[in-house]
């Protein structure tokens, strides 16, 4: 039964990181397609209508929840909690998967040298747009920070509420990058797909593991 249920569960994984693979790949093909810059433009038309002074210092504060700054103090901290409390495993998970995830995100903008937009910055940002580093990071941040909500909490309604404001905030900031004009929709997307691809590769590794780990233990 249990050898059913990771069979069960190692498909559905695949079956997304071949999805989002796909649709990562879909969109790095076309990024400088004209039909997909004019898709681009009426997005960030349209968010940006919404511009205005308040606005923008709440929207910067999201934004930075999304930084390097912030993902690295809080991996940090995060991880000196797990290994307080033993959870060696989990920390080595947490710490890999974010960090690897940074890697492939700065290999995959030096890849495809996508230009930042220049429609109406409100801020200005160094390096290439594709794909999103704050909305890969985020994601990848975020959703392992829920994913350890799996193994630590054992509510079923705080784990709900764990993976709702995840999901929450990793809108919000891919939301903010094109508010503030520092990227295109379709790097938001890419950086998702990408980034949902990748934490299920690191997901289903660990599980993998976890599972070898349980059968090797005595009974």
């Amino acid at each position: 039964m249990e050898r059913t249920i990771t069979t069960k569960y190692i498909v559905s994984m695949m079956a997304i990181i071949i999805v989002f693979c796909g649709l990562f790949y879909v969109i790095a093909k076309r990024v400088t397609s004209t039909d997909i810059i004019t898709f681009d433009k009426t997005i960030i038309h349209f968010i940006q209508s919404f511009i205005s002074d308040d606005l923008t210092i709440w929207v910067e504060r999201v934004t930075f929840l999304g930084s390097i700054l912030f993902i690295a103090t809080a991996i940090v901290i995060i991880s000196i909690l797990l290994l307080w409390r033993r959870k060696y495993t989990l920390m080595i998970f947490f710490i890999s998967a974010n960090s690897l995830g940074a890697i492939l995100n700065k290999l995959l903008k030096w890849f495809f040298k996508r230009e930042r937009p220049d429609i109406l910055p409100v801020i200005i940002e160094k390096g290439y747009s594709f794909p999103s580093g704050h909305s890969m990071g985020s994601l990848i941040f975020f959703g392992s920070c829920a994913y350890l909500c799996i193994h630590i909490v054992n509510s079923t309604g705080k784990k709900i509420f764990a993976y709702t404001i995840a999901c929450l905030f990793i809108l919000l900031i891919g939301i903010s990058r094109i508010y503030l004009g520092v990227h295109y929709p379709t790097d938001v997307v890419g950086g998702y797909s990408i980034g949902i691809a990748y934490s299920a590769i690191c997901i289903l590794a660990f599980r993998l593991y976890e599972f070898k780990a349980k059968r090797r233990a005595p009974a």
